[in-house]
């Protein structure tokens, strides 16, 4: 997450120098902004004004939501999670690199990445206020889930277009309804 810090020093470098000092980070890596530019007294008497700067040192929100994760991914008795940061336009792809044994961080039909994906989504979009979308995969689950919804649309799609009966799947949630009406459409006699 994005930390903030505002300071007044005699000139614009020394507070520079005090926040990097107060976040604990070289003056590169934070972003300044200068509110008030220093004002000389009068006759050296009288009047004048510190500089006021302000500034933020953390990232994007594609950082902020890797760092959330691994925090949780730890805490969940993952030891030192690998993940991947790919990003493209307003989305980031978290990829968790180290696949033994995480099947508990997926779950049940991915419930558990789902959760994760929606809580890291909600630290990323903190950032910025603005929305910024957030996908997290484990070994290439969420493309082999899609691959078993395709099938499986296409199973009963089929067997519906066949004997003229309807047919209920399990709840889904928003993204796996998606790919189903859309591999039914594709079956001609069947609609979903």
């Amino acid at each position: 997450m994005a930390r903030e810090l505002t300071m007044k020093a005699a000139t614009v470098e020394e507070a520079k120098a005090k926040i990097a000092e107060a976040l604990g980070a070289p003056i590169e890596d934070i972003t300044f902004e200068v509110i008030t530019m220093p004002q000389k007294k009068t006759l050296g008497l009288f009047g004048g004004a510190d500089a006021e700067v302000r500034g933020v040192l953390g990232g994007t929100p594609a950082d902020a939501a890797k760092a959330f994760l691994e925090k949780v991914l730890v805490n969940m008795g993952v030891p030192a999670p690998e993940i991947t940061v790919k990003e493209e336009n307003e989305t980031c792809v978290l990829c968790i690199e180290k696949s033994d044994d995480l099947g508990f961080v997926i779950g049940r039909r991915g419930e558990t990445l789902d959760a994760l994906q929606y809580l890291t989504g909600l630290v990323a979009n903190r950032v910025d206020n603005s929305y910024y979308r957030i996908n997290i995969d484990i070994g290439n689950y969420r493309e082999k889930r899609e691959q078993t919804l395709i099938a499986l649309a296409q199973k009963i799609g089929g067997q519906a277009a066949k004997t003229g009966r309807k047919t209920s799947l399990e709840p889904m949630n928003p993204y796996e309804r998606r790919i189903i009406h859309t591999a039914v459409q594709e079956i001609e006699g069947a609609t979903s």
